[in-house]
């Protein structure tokens, strides 16, 4: 049998070890552990996959983006341009590129005055969303409800040196080497936006790529599903809440926003795009990630039987990614399953092992084969400063089922068992009856 080839794998994460492992029944992964993105450290690591034969890398977290263009553009393999990537790191100037957006207005702090900042906010936005540009994981993100709230945060910012400087190397790194007149005026370390009423509307996570002639492919859709005081609940696929007319319009507004950001040098690499389906119909941007999102690999595979994964490493290689997509087959009317990433949080301080009930979970993964990732362990102590509005995230789960009602009982059946306390403030919405 002829060597498997090689690709690069870069910070994979331990609940990815399953899949990974499935990948190297046809490919030889090799995983590599970038630090930072400086050249001296990307040439080293291009040198060394060149050494072992490593087509392509492929980066799955935000933290990874950066260096999977890096990368691979050092092993010859195309990749997005730098300004469509930076495009892709800025909220606000993700925005511009849509066809109808809803209110949104640059807001810099460090050469703006707050009466000039609040005097930008139409009397109707109140409250507002102020969103750092360039944060991610949901920091600096704050509902602003009246003026005085709004000059605390911008004068947290000012004192804060730290991130202003971090702000400025992230950026200065993004467009190394991009002409200056293509840079737009306008780059903003925070954006003011419409806020957005969760119980009104339907979250929905689309994945796609672009091959390296332009043309956009339509991989998969995943529905957000959130309990009724905004916390989220799972990330079903595919949705349950789509018809096939609104898929068209999906569609078509995919396309409309891709095609912006293609003739910016958007090519040869997945995206993840997050959206609102509004009250009315309308479909407005949440944000745009340059890269696919690790956490659904395995929502597609127990749906459709996908490898997101392998995918997106045969695409950076300049291959043709295999099979016909999930977005496809469930257009087509395939068989399928729903599979569901069921988001266990904290929302007491104290250790997780007194939050969560560790026997119930051993059991979901060893005799029921429950697919876990771990993002707190045990011994692990929540601090009252650590807890948010939506708590702290401890678990990921992957359940599947044949129909949504088997998926939502086996959903259920975990939320009243994990907890050592029986959490009694959260509220199912309707349909997830």
């Amino acid at each position: 049998m002829a060597d498997k080839p090689a690709f690069g794998f870069i910070n994979p994460q331990p609940y990815m070890a399953d899949a990974i492992e499935r990948l190297n029944e046809h490919l030889a992964i090799h995983a590599i552990h970038p630090l930072g993105w400086y050249p001296a450290e990307m040439s080293a690591l291009a040198d060394d996959c060149r050494a072992r034969g490593i087509r392509a890398v492929g980066g799955f977290a935000q933290k990874d983006a950066f260096q999977h263009l890096l990368i691979n553009e050092q092993l010859g393999n195309m990749v997005p341009s730098r300004l469509a990537f930076f495009y892709c790191m800025n909220k606000y100037l993700m925005r511009t590129l849509e066809q109808r957006p809803f209110f949104f207005a640059p807001v810099d702090p460090m050469h703006e005055s707050d009466d000039a900042i609040i005097a930008r906010i139409p009397d109707e936005e109140w409250p507002f969303m102020l969103k750092n540009t360039s944060l991610s994981l949901g920091r600096g993100i704050f509902k602003i409800s009246d003026a005085d709230k709004l000059r605390h945060v911008l004068a947290s910012y000012r004192e804060d040196w730290e991130l202003q400087n971090l702000i400025a190397s992230q950026t200065a790194s993004w467009l190394d080497g991009v002409d200056r007149e293509s840079v737009p005026a306008i780059a903003p370390p925070f954006i003011a936006e419409h806020y957005v009423d969760l119980n009104q509307c339907v979250e929905y996570c689309y994945e796609g790529y672009v091959t390296a002639d332009g043309r956009i492919v339509h991989y998969a859709l995943t529905e957000e599903i959130y309990f009724s005081d905004h916390q989220a609940l799972g990330y079903l696929t595919p949705p349950m809440s789509i018809s096939g007319h609104m898929a068209d319009r999906i569609e078509a507004w995919v396309e409309g926003y891709m095609r912006r950001l293609v003739d910016l040098g958007y090519r040869n690499q997945f995206f993840n795009l997050e959206f609102w389906i509004m009250p009315d119909g309308s479909i407005n941007l949440t944000e745009i990630n340059p890269r696919a999102a690790h956490s659904y690999h395995y929502n597609y595979l127990y749906s459709f039987g996908n490898e997101l994964f392998a995918d997106n490493l045969l695409l950076a290689a300049g291959d043709r990614p295999g099979g016909d997509t999930p977005w496809h087959q469930w257009r087509a009317g395939a068989d399928h399953a729903y599979t569901l990433v069921v988001l266990i949080t904290g929302k007491e301080a104290g250790r997780v092992a007194d939050i969560l009930d560790y026997d119930y979970v051993e059991r979901l993964e060893q005799e029921e084969g429950v697919l876990i990732r771990h993002m707190k362990n045990p011994d692990d102590e929540i601090r009252e400063g650590d807890l948010t509005a939506a708590g702290v995230m401890l678990l990921q789960l992957w359940i599947s089922a044949a129909t949504v009602p088997e998926l939502i009982q086996g959903e259920r059946t975990i939320r009243s068992s994990i907890y050592r306390t029986p959490q009694s403030d959260v509220e199912y919405p309707d349909y997830w009856e």
